[in-house]
């Protein structure tokens, strides 16, 4: 994750994620510019209104928050998927 903003938001959830936790269990939120500016049932619509806010080149992610190590999710739009690619 080479993004600022990014790993700024990553670094918030970190930082908080026993508190949200508490609030958000099993939701997907929404995070921009350090702050959860929404949660949702499922990736897609957290998805789907960071793009309605934000566009396709915000910084925001999508975060599911569990019990365990959460699972992030990169806009596809931001993730470079040659830098990434499996090597045979």
């Amino acid at each position: 994750m080479n993004n600022p903003k990014l790993i700024e938001n990553q670094a918030y959830v970190d930082e908080n994620i026993e508190r949200l936790r508490e609030i958000y269990m099993n939701k997907y939120l929404l995070v921009y510019e350090k702050a959860v500016v929404g949660s949702f049932d499922t990736y897609e619509a957290a998805a789907s209104e960071g793009v309605s806010l934000y566009g396709t080149d915000g910084s925001f992610l999508v975060y599911h928050v569990t019990e365990l190590d959460c699972i992030n999710f990169i806009s596809p739009f931001l993730y470079d998927y040659n830098a990434h690619s499996a090597r045979v």
